[in-house]
């Protein structure tokens, strides 16, 4: 992908963009009326570990919130640091889909009850607000590798990612 610890130009662009598009859409679809800046992006990849596959029910990313300490024995999720309290809504684009496994899920604050599970495909947009209303997580990948850009937002100009 890049070399001596670079990233081509034209794929370091494409990155942003790709990146830009998603963060528009997310305004657009919650019909945000302020500014939505990034907080943070990274590209993550979850590869199925070796072994025996059949009735696995694992995480590879336990159930969680994105701006506060889910803590599903009290029904709370805790708007403090360590959290990053700033973020108010984060996404999920799919790069590939050559994979098996590796859903993404919601769940109540409970974080046992599941309530929706995404199947990743490739170019796919999964957005959402940041706080306890949306705990989630994803489910073990069970074959190949699952990428994806992971994408948090903020409304607060101070938080954005320089």
């Amino acid at each position: 992908f890049g070399y001596e610890g670079r990233i081509p130009l034209h794929r370091a662009t494409l990155f942003y963009d790709v990146s830009e598009k998603a963060r528009k859409i997310i305004e657009s679809y919650f019909m945000l009326n302020s500014t939505l800046y990034f907080s943070y992006t990274h590209l993550v990849c979850r590869t199925a570990i070796e072994g025996q596959q059949d009735n696995r029910n694992d995480l590879s990313h336990p159930i969680h919130a994105d701006n506060c300490l889910l803590d599903p024995d009290a029904s709370e999720c805790w708007k403090e640091p360590p959290a990053y309290t700033y973020r108010d809504y984060s996404a999920i684009l799919y790069l590939n889909g050559d994979f098996d496994g590796g859903e993404f899920i919601f769940t109540e604050i409970d974080a046992k009850t599941i309530t929706a599970a995404v199947k990743p495909e490739c170019g796919r947009l999964v957005g959402f607000s940041s706080g306890e209303e949306n705990p989630h997580g994803v489910k073990a990948v069970t074959k190949g590798q699952r990428c994806a850009v992971a994408l948090w937002f903020t409304l607060d100009p101070l938080f954005r990612e320089l």
